[in-house]
């Protein structure tokens, strides 16, 4: 994979909370843990793909970030699961720098989604049943690749601003995980 000075400055401006929401996803061991998982992200993403929703995106981009949220939601039907609750996504996504901040962590998850599949795979869940999301995010390394371009290539580029905005989106995508409570049936 190509070299992207960014993205290391902003995975370590942002470890802390990256560190915090992976404890907070666990490992989801049974059933039930994966079910919180599927609940709680289901939240943080319909979250986010509605801020998207209302970007003007930067001329000559070709890309758009992956959207799970379809399959978040047959995931969640599969596992009996109400639909997500809505959240607002507390995140200014106001210039390049912030959206490119936001994107990093929305992306950088397709990274984990491969051993996520993997941890979903020993529970009997795949692409066809209760693991879909995984499957989307984990299938297409290159549209990682392509927003490393994106992010390296952008101009005006405020790595303060970026990082504010990434650890933003790590601490909603954090209190989804804190606050959503799954009452098993």
């Amino acid at each position: 994979m190509a070299h992207s000075g960014r993205r290391f400055d902003l995975r370590s401006r942002t470890r802390q909370g990256h560190e915090r929401l992976d404890a907070a996803v666990g490992v989801f061991a049974t059933l039930t843990d994966y079910r919180r998982y599927v609940a709680c992200l289901g939240a943080f993403r319909a979250a986010m793909d509605r801020a998207l929703l209302d970007i003007a995106w930067p001329e000559g981009w070709n890309w758009r970030p992956t959207r799970i949220v379809d399959e978040l939601a047959r995931d969640a039907k599969d596992l009996g699961l109400p639909p997500a609750r809505n959240r607002k996504a507390d995140v200014e996504l106001i210039d390049l720098s912030a959206l490119l901040g936001a994107l990093y962590v929305l992306e950088g998850s397709t990274l984990g989604a491969q051993v996520l599949r993997q941890r979903a795979a020993t529970l009997g869940l795949d692409r066809d049943f209760g693991a879909r999301h995984l499957d989307h995010m984990s299938n297409d390394i290159a549209q990682w690749r392509s927003f490393l371009l994106l992010l390296d290539g952008a101009r005006d580029f405020d790595i303060e601003r970026a990082a504010a905005s990434a650890n933003d989106v790590f601490a909603l995508a954090l209190r989804c995980f804190e606050s959503e409570l799954l009452v098993e049936h």
